[in-house]
């Protein structure tokens, strides 16, 4: 399965003539979805290397400003997209655009005393509040760009970093239902928020040596684990407490979180046999859908990246993971 998942990556399924990673392709037309520069930001980490991956590193490092969506969002600034884009910068080599990434993340938290899910003053129009706009949790995993930052010079990146896991772990609550609130309506959880929360803490904890923060994504990964849904897979978020539908972006993160925590072996491979039947296949290519139950499908750049991670955990290290 990795194989075929990295191969319909790495060919560039997703990715336009000017190296830019697109969100996701509609098999039914052939459509690609606008680029994301955050996902491009993940595509130059997990295909570091690869040409592919360096079309992509050269289409970040000459992108003008750190707007996330242009055609969505307008300049609207978020910090997680920064993040993913220096990592992968710094993660392919691109040493100078990656640090005036990450160094944007450390002026957004020396300007505000925390780091914002987007930047205030930077989007023209109102944005719908959700985990991404209006929650903390999955800034967690900015700690990987910071902590890479910081490999290369940019101390103050350290700091930052361990304020946000130290922030993280102060609002964990063990035994709550969820663990870690993911956005402003206390009735929605995000699962796919809380798995970035989980992957951030793993990478701190891993890269550092914290305990703490370790148990802090044991904890979030065995509560989203719980989750699991009768026919397999995972859903996109709880809303009042029920279930939306299958995702496969959670699938994935959840399987490869379990792996990582060493949970229940057999419970692992029966989800993973459950994401690989449910895979798009075309000879040695393979993707993954993004709601496999949805009447309009479409094949996932980001959860194919994390599948393609999800069966070798054993590989993943605090600056590989994506």
């Amino acid at each position: 399965m990795k194989a075929e998942l990295t191969t319909w990556l790495a060919r560039g399924r997703t990715q336009t003539a000017d190296g830019a990673f697109c969100g996701w392709l509609e098999p039914a037309t052939g459509t690609l979805s606008a680029p994301y520069p955050e996902i491009t930001g993940y595509a130059v980490n997990l295909l570091s290397g690869q040409p592919a991956a360096r079309g992509a590193a050269q289409w970040l490092a000459k992108r003008p400003g750190f707007a996330a969506r242009p055609e969505r969002t307008g300049p609207a600034v978020y910090a997680f997209d920064l993040a993913m884009i220096a990592h992968g910068l710094l993660r392919h080599g691109e040493i100078e655009a990656g640090l005036r990434y990450a160094g944007h993340l450390v002026t957004l938290y020396d300007r505000h005393g925390d780091l914002p899910a987007v930047e205030p003053g930077s989007a023209t129009a109102a944005l719908p509040v959700t985990w991404s706009t209006g929650g903390r949790a999955h800034l967690l995993k900015c700690v990987q760009a910071l902590l890479g930052a910081a490999d290369h010079g940019m101390e103050p990146a350290l700091d930052v970093a361990a304020k946000l896991v130290q922030q993280g772990l102060g609002q964990l609550a063990e035994g709550a239902d969820p663990p870690l609130r993911t956005e402003p309506d206390a009735s929605n959880v995000s699962l796919h928020a809380l798995c970035y929360a989980a992957e951030g803490l793993w990478i701190w904890g891993t890269r550092i040596g914290d305990t703490n923060a370790l148990h802090g994504s044991r904890v979030i990964t065995e509560w989203v684990w719980r989750h699991r849904l009768p026919a397999g897979g995972f859903p996109g978020h709880l809303r009042a407490g029920s279930p939306t539908q299958r995702q496969g972006d959670v699938h994935a993160q959840a399987i490869r979180l379990a792996a990582l925590h060493g949970l229940p072996a057999a419970e692992i491979a029966e989800q993973r046999a459950a994401l690989a039947a449910g895979l798009w296949r075309a000879g040695d290519e393979a993707a993954v859908y993004y709601w496999p139950d949805a009447d309009r499908l479409n094949l996932n750049s980001w959860a194919t990246m994390f599948a393609a991670q999800c069966t070798d955990p054993d590989t993943i290290t605090w600056d590989t993971l994506v």
